[in-house]
């Protein structure tokens, strides 16, 4: 078996991409509507809205969307499935118009869009984009903070979980009830008690990442599928043609680099220790966090103050430019021209380095479970960006 088969998947996968007009029309309408009502509601806080077009209902201070239509489910066994099985990831425009990956499931028996982030672990849905209000408690409230500031709080509850047609597994999803902003970015893209992610491009997200310190929340989705069909599975991230593939064969990933995941005391698999060198001025070492989730390209979450930049509080930049990088895990390394770097206060002991989706254009990642191992393999070593 040759590589050829997984171009071929590749080829399936762009004649169902969504990247057409209809697409384009859609998420420019969303995007302008969105910072349309923002600036009426920045500065005529008494004003009520009315959207004739019905997209939109307005309700004091808040906006809320129909929930968003996920695309048909649909797979295609690789070489009869001998070498796995490929599912299409979908492109849409989410806040400030950056591109995400998104990834229909089905939750309960319904159909449910969700933004697909290999940089969290687990299910995280809007409440009202569920189809029962009953469900089993599988733990109390917690929250999740993103990099752009937002936060949602929800109680982890039971339901069953299904992608590609599989037979339903039970998981512990988060119930998201509320989405707001940390109180150090008070207003971020979710003053508006929304995001892209959670409300008007997606219904929330599916973290299929490897294990994080302290998130007990939810169950790692992929993982729960039966048969051990997630035990094992690629990401290609570019946003050309995007896709997922369960259980790949050795001969789909023989170009990987294997490298040992990190394992915590209670043996959760987690992310290796890598490095980042940002030009001549630093060189950081933390557990290395590949997120199509992350708009960005390489954020650098730190909580000591590097000696060439600014000392601010937790969850501040404290510097953000375009540098000649490189980012490596053992044997494995990769560079970049130009990219984008964003230096952040961490909390004590929360460093690390997360490679947001721009960056991992040219990077395939392979989640090993069974073996405890990630898989990296990139076209090209070295990429060049404009400045």
């Amino acid at each position: 078996m040759s590589l050829s088969s997984l171009h071929a998947a590749r080829r399936h996968v762009g004649a169902h991409s969504r990247t057409g007009l209809r697409t384009h029309l859609r998420a420019h309408l969303r995007t302008h509507l969105r910072t349309h009502l923002r600036a009426h509601w920045r500065h005529l806080a008494t004003a009520a809205l009315i959207a004739t077009s019905g997209l939109v209902a307005l309700a004091g201070c808040s906006a809320s969307f129909p929930t968003p239509t996920p695309p048909a489910a649909s797979a295609t066994l690789i070489n009869g499935g001998n070498d796995g099985l490929l599912i299409p990831l979908h492109v849409e425009r989410a806040d400030e118009d950056h591109a995400r990956l998104g990834l229909p499931v089905q939750l309960d028996g319904k159909p449910v869009y969700v933004a697909l982030d290999t940089g969290t672990q687990g299910v995280r849905i809007l409440k009202s984009a569920l189809p029962g209000s009953s469900y089993a408690s599988a733990g109390g409230v917690t929250s999740l903070s993103f990099a752009n500031g937002a936060q949602v709080v929800g109680a982890t509850v039971t339901l069953p979980f299904s992608v590609a047609g599989m037979k339903p597994a039970p998981i512990a999803a988060q119930a998201v009830d509320t989405v707001r902003c940390l109180p150090s970015a008070k207003r971020c893209i979710a003053i508006d008690g929304y995001t892209g992610e959670f409300g008007w491009a997606f219904s929330g997200i599916i973290g299929v990442g490897a294990d994080l310190p302290g998130d007990n929340c939810c169950t790692q989705p992929l993982r729960a599928l039966p048969g051990n069909m997630g035990q094992r599975y690629l990401v290609h991230a570019n946003v050309a043609k995007p896709y997922l593939v369960l259980s790949p064969s050795g001969a789909l990933t023989q170009d990987y680099t294997m490298l040992p995941m990190a394992v915590s005391k209670n043996g959760a698999a987690q992310w290796p220790t890598g490095c980042v060198r940002v030009a001549d001025k630093m060189t950081f070492c933390a557990p290395l966090v590949f997120a199509t989730g992350n708009s960005g390209m390489i954020r650098i979450e730190t909580d000591k103050t590097p000696n060439w930049t600014d000392d601010d509080e937790i969850g501040k930049v404290l510097k953000q430019g375009n540098y000649e990088a490189a980012i490596g895990i053992g044997s494995w390394a990769h560079r970049y021209d130009n990219a984008q770097v964003t230096i952040v206060k961490a909390e004590p002991d929360a460093n690390r380095i997360v490679i947001g989706l721009m960056a991992m254009q040219n990077i395939d990642v392979l989640f090993d479970f069974t073996r405890g191992q990630l898989g990296l393999h990139a076209a090209n070593a070295r990429e060049s960006f404009a400045p």
